[in-house]
């Protein structure tokens, strides 16, 4: 409210700081939803690359799979021959597959954004470190899943059970997805990025419940036959070094090295003049002359030291016969200092003739 004088009182300006402070938030908020929504289609663009690469896509399944055994990996058809023991348990893993993975990114990160700011730059860091990695390893190796793996493998028992029992993500003329870029798998990295965010913010007991998310989706990836071990593995690392490259303690110390990376460990030695002598950029310390340039000095400063102490002070002169004899002893200085000449004099009458 504004007086007659002009002047505004304390609840109107409150109110107006409150309406600002409003406003800045909710551009910050649309600002972040645009930035993340941009880096979506972004990912959603680049996946498609891998469009023409089908058969490089499935000769890479069948290296994953061999790789896989050799580290005496879980087999996954043999998980999967597990869970076809209860199509309702298929059927449950198939809809979690659907429906579960983009609501709990998006529910979590409206989450930190609207209530835990403090937290928010560096979930956003990891997501976007992480998911961008993971775009780049899509693009330059396309991998087949494994409900892929019996086009090339006839003898791996795996079936595709969003087709058989359903539901399924990809329609008979999809055109949105790509298929062909399992590894790794974002299924299982946003899971454990989403527990990691719970965990750290939290200081509840029951924070701790957040990895079942990941262990339950780490399931379901494979015994749908969608994702291979090795595409959870390689998910999940690059979330976990995203986590642990965005430690303050670990920015801190990039800061460090970028500064020293920046800034001469030494002095750099100047190139080699034609003349042979090195130039150095900072400018060497004043050395003292040599002992030939001193000598001269030395002896004329002993030379004027011992002058001085002979002829000692220049003497007044002596009082005329004209001056009155009151002003010779005016003053005891003056007195004195006529006695102090005076032997000055004879030093100088004594001096050898010239």
């Amino acid at each position: 409210m504004v007086s007659a004088t002009g002047q505004v009182f304390p609840n109107e300006r409150h109110q107006g700081g409150r309406v600002v402070d409003l406003l800045r938030a909710s551009c910050f908020v649309l600002g972040q939803v645009v930035l993340l929504g941009s880096l979506y289609v972004l990912y959603d663009l680049g996946r498609h690359l891998a469009t023409g690469r089908e058969l490089e896509a499935l000769r890479h399944s069948v290296d994953v799979w061999n790789l896989e055994r050799l580290f005496d990996l879980p087999d996954e058809a043999s998980l999967q021959a597990l869970a076809m023991r209860s199509t309702r348990l298929l059927e449950l893993a198939n809809r979690f597959y659907v429906t579960v993975h983009f609501p709990a990114a998006i529910t979590f990160l409206l989450w930190v954004l609207l209530f835990q700011r403090h937290a928010w730059r560096r979930v956003r860091t990891v997501i976007a470190v992480s998911t961008g990695v993971a775009l780049m390893i899509h693009i330059a190796y396309p991998l087949a899943p494994p409900r892929y793996l019996p086009r090339v493998l006839p003898q791996v028992n795996l079936i595709d059970t969003g087709a058989v029992i359903g539901p399924s993500p990809y329609g008979p003329h999809d055109t949105v997805a790509n298929q062909y870029a399992a590894m790794p798998s974002l299924h299982i990295g946003w899971a454990i990025l989403e527990a990691w965010g719970v965990i750290t913010i939290l200081r509840i007991r029951a924070r701790w419940l957040a990895l079942i998310h990941p262990i339950i989706t780490t399931i379901v990836v494979v015994i749908t036959a969608n994702h291979y071990w090795l595409d959870g593995i390689i998910g999940g690392g690059l979330v976990v070094a995203a986590v642990q490259l965005t430690r303050p303690e670990v920015q801190s110390r990039i800061r460090l090295w970028a500064i020293m990376l920046h800034l001469p460990v030494g002095a750099p030695r100047a190139a080699v003049a034609g003349s042979g002598a090195v130039s150095s950029p900072l400018p060497s310390p004043r050395r003292p002359a040599s002992s030939t340039s001193t000598v001269p000095s030395r002896t004329a400063m002993s030379a004027s030291a011992s002058a001085a102490a002979t002829c000692g002070p220049p003497s007044a002169p002596p009082p005329t016969s004209a001056e009155s004899p009151s002003a010779s002893t005016s003053s005891p200085s003056s007195a004195s200092m006529s006695s102090t000449a005076e032997p000055v004099r004879r030093v100088d009458s004594t001096g050898p003739a010239g």
